[in-house]
């Protein structure tokens, strides 16, 4: 599956942006595969090659980026665990 991260639109935008925070970077990525897990039940392998296909993309840089998705990630797994 081949995707071009250039095409997305608006509903992600500090994905794209170099100007964007990590933290804002992290919570699009967050976001995203949050709403393709609600659509879909095969979502997580689309979510996987758009996540490769970013870190690909920004070759350079994208590890702050991961690291801030991975923390946002947990604090929402707490929190639908909390309540």
């Amino acid at each position: 599956m081949e995707l071009n991260l250039e095409k997305f639109e608006q509903g992600a935008e500090a994905i794209l942006y170099k100007e964007a925070s990590a933290e804002d970077k992290g919570v699009d990525l967050y976001v995203l595969e949050r709403a393709l897990l609600s659509m879909h039940h095969n979502s997580d392998i689309v979510f996987s090659v758009i996540f490769k296909a970013y870190k690909d993309f920004y070759r350079k840089g994208h590890q702050e980026v991961v690291q801030k998705y991975e923390e946002i990630r947990a604090r929402g797994r707490k929190r639908t665990m909390v309540g």
